[in-house]
């Protein structure tokens, strides 16, 4: 296959367009979706890099990468402006340095999609998709803890049907449906006419398409129906919308209490069985407080409901000392501590320096801003005695396989507590809430959701928001959960799909390489 070493203008317009695509697929300011394009927008893609060389198709998947990362991502600066100090030429060659590296993974995409075209006869349709989601979980570990956040699948949150087979397979299940139609669409549109191969490979993509709506359709009304005799637990959120200038200021500290304690007060006029407050919304060490037993621990041990609130940790051994963003709960009145979360996938260069004694001097530029928190080494789950919850922390939602240890250690219900007031009002607190919908689904629990400046909420588990706030607003939630049961494929065994994808591609590219292949790479 000869290929053009040269890109021309309809290739790089091609690429362009990709890019834009793949950014208008996720969630926008307002928490506007334009899901649909996720279905065609790799599409132009593909076409430009039809017998490109490696080396220019490298290029194009580059442009492509970072067009819709820079889209994606634009609401990274906002937090380092506002709240880090940061001037905007120093913020931004942050935005950009992110997106160089998240580029590369739709880069490296186009480079061994084009490597297999020269060198394979696998279908397109076939070997295509396998490969998006092998470089998807590499995406979720790699670099520095990984950074799944806008994974491909994820821009279908709102298309519930679709997304119910990420119970059997991840949200890397519903990349690969999105990616197979990208690829399905693209074989007829490359050549004209289309050929056989081509047809075959659409009617493929279509199939599993129809096939999984179809499931997804069913599946519903299955775990509808599971659920619909089980009794409902009472709970009740708090949104203080404490401004992220503010929260920290030791002299508000007690303002930001009271605003919360009162809340909670309104909304225990009617029984609950769970209160929840958000991330750190005890901006003091609260297992030291507790200890002690003093004025903050005893502001909140009024409550008659369980309560799970997010809290800063301090532990000292000898001259060591340890911080820990944490999450807390204690049972009705306070009077008893059930137990103590701390993070343990924390958000690198916002709660700790990776690297550090390479990368130093990143927190003096970040005006001392980078973190100093520890890891914690344990998943917990909380035990009422008449249900068990799990709680992840912010950024740690993102991650499908941390999620699915709670529930597979017991919990039938889980949670996350966050703090978005970083991200200001951007697309990013949308984004974030996105990954709570395909948790729910993944390990069928109900999901809910306490943000400091939201968005707040509980879903179901088929992902249905029963529940929302919006942001920048003091808010009470109220919502019924249910206590889950079933234990699905994926929270048995985890990334299963994704890892067989990544075997099938691996190899592919060992048997292009111990028998050769039709070209070589120049």
């Amino acid at each position: 296959m000869s290929g053009s070493r040269k890109i021309s203008f309809r290739q790089f317009g091609l690429a362009l367009l990709s890019g834009i695509l793949l950014f208008g697929s996720f969630s926008l300011p307002g928490g506007v979706s334009l899901f649909p394009l996720a279905w065609v927008a790799l599409v132009p893609l593909l076409i430009a890099v039809r017998q490109a060389a490696p080396r220019r198709a490298f290029l194009l998947g580059f442009l492509a990468g970072f067009t819709g990362c820079f889209g994606i991502y634009y609401w990274i600066p906002y937090c380092m402006i506002n709240y880090a100090d940061m001037s905007r030429p120093l913020a931004y060659l942050a935005l950009f340095l992110l997106v160089l590296i998240l580029a590369g993974y739709p880069a490296l995409f186009t480079w061994l999609w084009a490597v297999f075209q020269r060198r394979s006869a696998l279908p397109a349709v076939i070997i295509g998709p396998l490969l998006w989601v092998s470089l998807e979980y590499i995406r979720t570990y790699f670099p520095l803890g990984g950074f799944p956040w806008a994974l491909l699948g994820n821009s279908q949150y709102k298309f519930l049907q679709s997304i119910q087979v990420a119970e059997l397979g991840g949200v890397y299940l519903v990349s690969w449906l999105v990616a197979l139609v990208n690829f399905g669409i693209a074989g007829v549109l490359q050549k004209t006419p289309a050929g056989q191969r081509a047809w075959k490979g659409l009617v493929l993509a279509a199939a599993c398409f129809a096939a999984a709506v179809v499931y997804g359709q069913v599946r519903m009304k299955q775990v509808d129906a599971a659920f619909a005799q089980k009794p409902e637990l009472k709970v009740g959120i708090v949104q203080g919308n404490i401004d992220q200038g503010e929260k920290w200021n030791s002299q508000l500290f007690w303002a930001s209490m009271v605003r919360h304690i009162e809340l909670s007060k309104d909304l225990l006029r009617e029984p609950k069985d769970l209160l929840i407050w958000p991330e750190a919304a005890v901006t003091d060490y609260f297992n030291l407080a507790w200890q002690d037993q003093d004025q903050i621990a005893k502001s909140l041990s009024g409550f008659d409901a369980y309560f799970l609130f997010g809290a800063v940790s301090k532990k000292q051994t000898g001259e060591q000392k340890q911080y820990f963003n944490s999450a807390y709960m204690l049972s009705p009145n306070g009077e008893k501590l059930l137990g103590q979360y701390d993070k343990i996938h924390l958000v690198p260069f916002g709660e700790y320096v990776p690297l550090k004694k390479l990368l130093f001097w990143v927190d003096a530029i970040a005006g001392g801003n980078t973190g100093d928190t520890d890891p914690g080494d344990k998943v917990l789950v909380f035990d009422t005695g008449s249900y068990r919850i799990g709680c992840v922390i912010c950024y740690e939602v993102i991650f499908p396989g941390l999620v699915r240890k709670f529930v597979k250690a017991g919990a039938q219900v889980m949670s996350t507590v966050t703090n978005d007031a970083w991200f200001g009002p951007t697309s990013a607190p949308h984004q974030h809430y996105s990954t709570m919908i395909f948790r729910a689904v993944e390990n069928r629990v109900y999901f809910i959701r306490a943000a400091n400046t939201g968005i707040s909420g509980v879903c179901d588990p088929c992902g249905r928001t029963i529940a929302q706030s919006q942001i920048y607003e003091v808010a009470q939630l109220e919502a019924g959960v249910k206590r889950s049961s079933l234990r699905t494929l994926y929270t048995r065994l985890g990334d299963w799909f994704a890892l067989s994808c990544l075997g099938l591609t691996l190899a592919a590219l060992a048997f292009i390489l111990i028998n050769g292949g039709k070209n070589a790479d120049r």
